[in-house]
């Protein structure tokens, strides 16, 4: 008599996942360089210059950045899959011009908040989300022309002129007071980091703008929407955009068709500073935020120490341009 050998019918046990301590240390890999950075340039800061560290100036810098940590953390989602947006600014000079036409024409502000964001986001699928996702068109091309679009349609329904909203007693009050000592824009822009942080990394939407940017072939293969993500990253930066225009106007009370002016270049410098990929697939919304702390500290240490604003603009440009050959060389991958 042949017998068999008795075969062990349990379930081989599921490989053990790397522990939360493990995960995060992972992904503070990705912003450790900008952390380091941070800490040094707020060290020498607050040795050298004795205002920086006091309360007053802490919170000027987290309001003169409400701005834009609302734009960097829309840019994130783009980068996230892949692609880029140059039209930003653009975004937020038509939201501006958009607002005041509607509360010069009688409409209640916070009416015209909603509406101009609604729009904002809408314009932001129809136009970059649909001809970027959809048909396919290269997102430098699109997001360049529509960038002078939009300006130009600010630049023609202002006259080229800035807009006054001082007597708006609404728009004044977010843009100057405070919630228990903080700027209302400055808690605005905390919730949408807060939000932006749940979505990607607590939702099913989230893990698909990560495998998209990942590799948008296994994730199309793997029966993700590849054209809707796609569609949906370029409506919530261009909505984020024109919160962000929302906030800006009421922390300067006028409309201006010049409004977010290369803010586009200096999110996308705060970004990838953060560790989030060129090539898609790799950031934190975590990151993002040291990112923007970084250029806003250094802005203000250079503002405190008498030297040219105009050095702002010349370290976001190398920034931007070390982040991107960093990126290269830590991943790999070839650029678009």
């Amino acid at each position: 008599m042949i017998t068999t050998p008795a075969t062990d019918t349990r379930a081989a046990p599921a490989p053990r996942r790397p522990s939360r301590l493990r995960r995060a240390g992972r992904a503070a890999n990705q912003y450790a360089g900008v952390l380091v950075v941070l800490a040094v340039l707020v060290v020498v800061l607050g040795a050298t210059q004795p205002q920086f560290l006091t309360g007053g100036n802490l919170i000027i810098i987290l309001e003169t950045n409400a701005v834009l940590l609302v734009v960097a953390v829309g840019l994130t989602f783009i980068l996230l899959v892949g692609g880029i947006d140059l039209s930003l600014g653009g975004t937020m000079a038509m939201s501006a011009i958009g607002m005041w036409g509607l509360i010069d024409a009688g409409v209640p502000a916070w009416v015209a908040i909603v509406v101009v964001v609604v729009a904002g986001t809408a314009v932001g699928a129809l136009v970059n989300g649909l001809l970027i996702g959809w048909v396919g068109l290269s997102f430098l091309v699109v997001t360049i022309g529509t960038a002078s679009l939009y300006r130009g349609i600010a630049n023609l329904a202002a006259g080229g002129q800035s807009q006054s909203l001082y007597e708006n007693a609404f728009l004044v009050g977010l843009g100057k007071n405070q919630l228990f000592g903080v700027p209302i824009i400055v808690v605005i822009a905390a919730v949408v980091l807060l939000v932006g942080m749940f979505v990607l990394r607590s939702t099913g939407y989230g893990r698909m703008v990560y495998a998209v940017g990942g590799n948008a072939e296994a994730a199309r293969l793997a029966g993700i929407p590849i054209v809707t993500i796609r569609v949906s990253v370029y409506a919530i930066s261009a909505g984020c955009a024109a919160l962000a225009a929302v906030l800006d106007a009421g922390r300067l009370t006028s409309a201006s068709p010049m409004a977010g002016t290369g803010i586009e270049l200096t999110a996308g410098a705060a970004v990838l500073l953060g560790g989030t990929s060129f090539t898609g697939g790799r950031g934190t919304l975590l990151g993002t935020l040291l990112g923007v702390l970084f250029l806003g500290v250094l802005q203000n240490g250079l503002t405190l120490a008498g030297i040219s604003p105009f050095w702002t603009g010349i370290v976001s440009g190398v920034v931007l341009i070390a982040a991107i050959v960093v990126d290269r060389f830590r991943t790999g991958r070839a650029m678009p």
